[in-house]
């Protein structure tokens, strides 16, 4: 089976790394407020005149785990969006592909900032994103290595 290769693909790869990392961003942010989440909660589940037992718990963590889930898929298709332009200028400088994952990286950091009232996470988000460039540049650099190897047999 031959692996196809160009920079949507790589831009996949390296947007599953983003994307790990983020996961664990989330993760980290939600379990810094489990116990408000999980308070008002159980007052809005007790409100409606539910006994809330251990679901509110088990509900969290699904939550925690679904929003782990998303973070992961939206990094994976951002991360090919920006491989597919990143051929579609035919191969920029490597300023451009930072430029292009430095504006991902701060629109999610300030939406993250904002979510989670932490400046902190917020950057983490954009760091995150910056790491899409070492991760891109590697996994392209390494196949187009690999297909040049192949040519030459």
């Amino acid at each position: 089976m031959v692996e196809q290769h160009d920079p949507a693909h790589a831009g996949v790869k390296a947007g599953r790394v983003v994307g790990l990392l983020t996961a664990i961003l989330v993760v980290v942010s939600l379990f810094r407020v489990q116990e408000p989440f999980v308070g008002r909660l159980v007052s809005l589940v007790e409100l409606l005149g539910v006994d809330p037992g251990p679901s509110v718990t088990i509900y969290f963590y699904l939550y925690v785990g679904g929003a782990a889930v998303g973070r992961y898929a939206l990094c994976y298709v951002v991360g090919s969006l920006i491989g597919v332009v990143y051929d579609w200028l035919d191969e920029p400088s490597v300023a451009v592909l930072v430029g292009i994952a430095l504006l991902a990286g701060l629109v999610d950091g300030v939406v993250a900032a904002g979510d989670t009232r932490s400046l902190l996470i917020g950057l983490g988000y954009v760091f995150a994103w910056l790491c899409y460039v070492p991760a891109f540049l590697w996994l392209f650099e390494d196949g187009d290595r690999g297909v040049r190897r192949f040519e030459d047999r």
